[in-house]
């Protein structure tokens, strides 16, 4: 009898549906299907994600709307294949640039990168699963269906509702929540991280009202519900949407994965403080201008593109003599300089949450060289990025 060969077996289904496929043992990769470098391996946070989870298969989502599926093989959790990702809608070019900042994706690698992804399929979730369902029977013979995963469960929620809010009112709670958030929140724009180590709360102060059916549960909930409100204030505040977004889906990925209560307590306000340091690490001077608001944004979501200051000019309608003066008068320093600091301030990003090299990261940013990105960092920051990646919290306590 011929012996089962896996990736024949993936060669076969990736014919078929022309879906990635990647198989692990030890929780180490060991091929991927169809053969490829490095740069399209599935990043690291979403395989630590997917195997957070029990069963056979398990899913996940980015920030972005892609989804990766994890099948284990044999019932071995040390055995299992990862596919995806797949994008329910068209890949547009906005997609490509959220896979490129997922998967570090420097300019000069975007061809290769992009010669897989463009080939993949336009799937929803359910026709995804139903897929994976069946390569599932094939190598672990059980039987389940979609809506064993996609189950949604009607909640009677009027009645509850009600008899909540009378037992409330007899009990004198008053749910505070809102001047809370707007305390926190108001520091959070304003770039103002000391003032968020001062608050202080307690059990007198706040009723958050019941959100979940145990403890933990409500904890989590509360986190991501305030972890929603702070990322829309540190927007308002000046930070640039990809990267208050990006900040939000770790933190919410942490608390999922977090089965301490302690530590989400901790939590909470290490959220509000990261997002208040980097509104303060964001902002310029402040500027009523809409074309200078204009061309700063454009700046920070293009800090993995190799842009000049003439582009910058370009995009907001003038030539580029004329803009960089008028840049520089209305904010005091140069196009040019602003572009590095945006970019630095990505690579710190990159350093603290990734385990990309530091190669990888400055190609990705565009410096010129690996040297010259860490001399700029070193001058922006007074430590080397090593020095930064070992203890990131130094640089942050200076």
């Amino acid at each position: 009898m011929p012996v089962f060969n896996m990736k024949n077996f993936l060669n076969m289904f990736y014919l078929d549906s022309n879906i990635p496929a990647y198989y692990y043992q030890n929780n180490k990769l060991s091929f991927a299907v169809p053969e490829q470098t490095d740069l399209t391996f599935p990043p690291e946070k979403y395989v630590k994600i997917l195997s957070q989870n029990s069963g056979n298969i398990s899913y996940c989502s980015t920030e972005y709307g892609m989804y990766f599926i994890r099948l284990v093989v044999n019932s071995s959790y040390e055995e299992f294949l990862i596919f995806g990702p797949i994008c329910s809608v068209p890949l547009s070019t906005l997609n490509m640039h959220d896979l490129y900042a997922d998967y570090v994706i420097s300019e000069k690698n975007r061809d290769a990168f992009n010669s897989l992804f463009w080939s993949v399929p336009q799937l929803s979730l359910p026709a995804f699963l139903s897929k994976i369902i069946f390569l599932n029977y094939c190598l672990n013979l059980e039987c389940c269906t979609v809506q064993d995963f996609l189950q949604i469960k009607e909640v009677e929620q009027n009645k509850n509702t009600t008899e909540n809010v009378l037992q409330a009112k007899e009990n004198f709670y008053h749910n505070k929540s809102y001047e809370v958030e707007q305390l926190i929140s108001g520091y959070i724009k304003s770039g103002s991280p000391e003032k968020i180590l001062s608050i202080t709360l307690n059990e007198s102060q706040l009723h958050t009202g019941i959100l979940a059916p145990n403890a933990l549960r409500q904890l989590k909930n509360n986190l991501i519900v305030a972890t929603t409100v702070f990322t829309r204030a540190s927007i308002e505040g000046g930070l640039d949407t990809d990267t208050a977004f990006r900040i939000s889906d770790d933190f919410i990925q942490i608390a999922e994965q977090t089965p301490n209560a302690d530590y989400l307590n901790e939590l909470m306000g290490q959220i509000a403080y990261t997002f208040a340091a980097k509104v303060a690490e964001a902002q310029t001077p402040v500027s009523s201008d809409d074309i200078i608001r204009n061309a700063i944004r454009f700046i920070q979501q293009n800090t993995n593109r190799h842009i000049t200051a003439a582009e910058v000019a370009k995009h907001a309608g003038f030539s580029r003599s004329y803009f960089s003066s008028y840049f520089k008068k209305e904010l005091g320093f140069s196009i040019g300089e602003f572009i590095t600091r945006c970019r630095l301030e990505e690579a710190r990003y990159l350093l603290r949450y990734t385990s990309k090299s530091l190669s990888a990261i400055s190609n990705y940013l565009c410096f010129c060289s690996q040297s010259h990105f860490q001399t700029a960092f070193k001058k922006q920051f007074g430590m080397t990025p090593l020095q930064y990646r070992r203890n990131p919290v130094q640089e942050t306590e200076k």
